[in-house]
């Protein structure tokens, strides 16, 4: 019976892959539904909006035309009845005599008109027709003429289907010239149309607005001033009609902010209700929700843009717009309420459809995702049990530790000296690719002549029967900078120091040999234990290295950008062929910018912007980036490293090893230290396999080999029960 480590090692592997799995889906699951409520709320709200500045657009502008196409109407109107004052023949007595027959049509036909007056400019003469209310058939006619019935005395008449009915004369205080309408006309030019301010009518005792001209008689020399005048009720007559929505409102108010269009309410139903009403200020009615409008709209500049605002917890959207032309021009304004529940009662199906849609693609996307991710994880497994306790050579491969570009590495041990070993083997697909092969042989070629302790050794090489290449190389139970940064995050100076200064020592070695790494980054270097020695840093992965001093073709494209741009010197992105030691010096420096500040150099959303800040951006110092201190001498050594131009850079390894030596916290970071790290962050590391010195006696796995111990002890005579 034999019971493998390779295979309790896969089981752990893709146990902890599937939990992973588990976590990722959870997280995609909750991204999704979050996600997608977050577009549905905003593009709803969007849509509210939308909807609310378009309606409030269309209520408002059909508002404006509506009282456009009255004052329109009323100059028409206006302007027709003096012509029809021109055409009389005579004078004063005359016209007055007249008057009654030429106008009473205007008043007949033009229920919104209450009344039409006429004054001779200078004279105190004046005729006043007046309908009291829309409903009513009679006339109420009002004439003062000083030099017939005295000043301060008037005559009054009423007509009936264009009879008089009855006339008196009775003492009256009214005077023209006091009045709005007379002392706009005035004030105008002849014969241009003008319309007061709403003020209250004397006789009726009613708020209302008047249009009113002065013109020339042309068969006389005196000078009169005409005017039809309006109760306000005509303007509350169209915004009561006006209900952009089930609920919304709609109301004119003057400059000053009093009202003279009402909105819909129940409160308004009463014609008493309504008078009393208008000309009132906004501030003084009690409509909350106007009130509160108007008061946003103030805060906000009076602006015309749509907006919302919230009475008692409740979002209304409000828009406002002033008469832009005609005789209303900037007197009057209009205002549109809508509440936002109008809309969501409207939209609610329309946004659960979406919402149930969006919710169901995202349930489908997860289960296509959990799919395809099982499948490929059952890939993975194949792949790794595919070659798990296999021999190449002398080496029995126990279980995949990773995979890079050209080849997968697996955990294995020597046959014979069973020392735990990282073997490296070529992808399947590239066994019969020639040039993929020469690029293998290359990196174990190179890697192979280098001997520092800080760089991964090379035990074996070797090719299988199908033409596949391997290597093997020490086993490093340890993690990479990328990782130890990522998750302690950004290390202790000294430490740093200590790290920088071993990764030189490997570079030197390389360097003088006329070797260029060509990809130095955290990824590639790992921090490990190895003999008793703790913090002890390899560089790996030479698969990029250029040798100078290389006659034969290169292995590499021509004009191929090679490397990792977060870590590229701005001489390898200039020129690919523009490599040399200072190179990796660059690269070096950027690796310990990321250790000082857990940050990279630089950082953007592409490549290609990544590279252009390598060419042309200077790089923030440390301590500037972090926020923490950092000394001086290592900061301007890493920013020396960083320099744009080959020359400002250290001019060799060895010369920025020895500028390490000659930082303060140089040595700082000693043995014990770093044995005290590692014993307390061992729970970071990978899962040791081999070494179970180390592991708890919890969660140690006793192995035997029953076939082999029982075969020992039968050789060596020992005990057989």
């Amino acid at each position: 019976m034999k019971t493998t480590l390779g295979s309790l090692s896969v089981d752990k592997q893709f146990t902890g892959g599937y939990r992973r799995l588990l976590r990722n889906l959870g997280l995609l699951i909750l991204f999704v539904v979050v996600l997608a409520a977050s577009t549905v709320v905003y593009f709803d709200e969007r849509l509210v909006e939308d909807l609310s500045a378009k309606l409030i657009a269309s209520t408002t502008a059909t508002v404006g035309r509506q009282i456009d196409a009255f004052f329109e109407s009323a100059e028409t109107n206006l302007l027709i009845a003096i012509e029809q004052l021109q055409r009389i023949e005579g004078e004063d007595d005359e016209l007055m005599e007249q008057l009654f027959l030429r106008l009473s049509p205007f008043l007949n036909q033009y229920r919104n008109a209450n009344g039409i007056q006429i004054s001779k400019v200078g004279t105190g003469k004046e005729y006043m027709m007046l309908i009291p209310t829309p409903e009513e058939t009679r006339f109420l006619v009002r004439r003062h003429d000083p030099e017939q019935w005295g000043a301060g005395r008037a005559r009054f008449e009423h007509w009936q289907d264009g009879e008089m009915l009855e006339a008196w004369i009775r003492n009256s205080q009214y005077d023209a010239t006091t009045r709005p309408w007379y002392q706009a006309a005035i004030e105008a030019d002849e014969n241009v149309i003008v319309s007061t301010e709403p003020y209250i009518f004397y006789a009726l005792k009613k708020p209302g607005l008047s249009l009113s001209v002065r013109w020339h008689k042309r068969d006389s020399q005196g000078d009169y001033i005409t005017a039809f005048h309006f109760v306000l009720t005509f303007l509350s007559h169209i915004t009561e009609a006006m209900r952009p929505t089930e609920n919304g409102m709609v109301f004119v108010f003057t400059r000053d902010k009093r009202l003279v269009g009402l909105p819909a309410n129940t409160r308004f139903e009463d014609q008493h209700a309504v008078d009393a009403a208008l000309l009132d200020s906004i501030d003084d009615v009690d409509l909350p929700i106007v009130q509160a409008a108007v008061t946003e709209w103030e805060q906000n500049g009076r602006t015309r843009e749509t907006f919302a605002f919230d009475v008692n917890g409740q979002t209304w959207w409000a828009g406002f717009e002033t008469e832009a032309e005609g005789l209303a021009h900037d007197r009057l304004w209009s205002g549109t309420l809508v509440p936002e529940s109008d809309f969501i009662g409207a939209l609610s199906w329309q946004r659960n459809s979406v919402l149930a849609a969006i919710f169901g693609l995202g349930l489908l996307l997860a289960l296509v995702i959990t799919i395809n991710y099982v499948r490929a994880m059952r890939r993975d497994l194949r792949e790794a049990v595919y070659r798990i306790g296999q021999k190449l050579g002398p080496f029995e491969l126990l279980y995949k530790i990773g995979e890079g570009g050209n080849g997968a590495v697996y955990s294995a041990r020597h046959a014979l000296l069973r020392r735990p070993t990282a073997v490296k083997v070529m992808r399947a697909e590239f066994a019969v690719n020639e040039s993929a092969k020469r690029r293998f042989e290359h990196e174990v070629r190179i890697t192979s002549s280098l001997t520092h302790p800080n760089t991964i050794a090379i035990y074996d090489f070797g090719r299988m029967a199908d033409g596949t290449l391997y290597y093997a190389m020490e086993y490093l139970n340890g993690l990479t900078l990328e990782d130890l940064v990522r998750i302690a995050g950004p290390l202790d100076v000294a430490r740093v120091i200590h790290v920088l200064h071993q990764v030189c020592g490997s570079l030197a070695e390389a360097h003088g040999k006329n070797l260029i790494h060509r990809d130095i980054k955290p990824s590639n270097i790992i921090l490990c234990e190895t003999g008793g020695l703790y913090d002890v840093a390899k560089v790996l992965d030479f698969g990029l290295v250029k040798d100078t001093q290389q006659t034969a073709p290169d292995l590499t494209q021509v004009n191929t950008l090679v490397g990792t741009p977060l870590y590229m010197a701005p001489e390898l992105i200039a020129d690919a062929a523009g490599f040399s030691p200072s190179s990796d010096l660059y690269a070096l420096g950027a690796v310990g910018y990321y250790l000082l500040t857990g940050r990279n150099v630089f950082e953007g959303t592409s490549a290609v912007e990544i590279c252009a800040m390598h060419l042309h951006d200077e790089p923030v110092p440390p301590s500037q980036r972090s926020g923490r201190k950092i000394p001086a001498d290592i900061e301007t050594l890493i920013m020396a490293c960083l320099a744009k131009k080959v020359e400002q850079r250290p001019r060799s390894a060895e010369a920025m090893s020895e500028a390490l030596a000659r930082c303060e916290a140089f040595g700082v970071w000693d043995v014990e230290q770093a044995r005290r790290w590692w014993s307390e962050n061992r729970n970071l590391l990978p899962m040791e396999k081999h070494n179970e010195s180390h592991t708890p006696l919890s969660d140690t796995h006793l192995l035997v080999d029953l076939d082999e111990k029982l075969g020992y002890q039968r050789a060596s005579g020992g005990p057989k029960d």
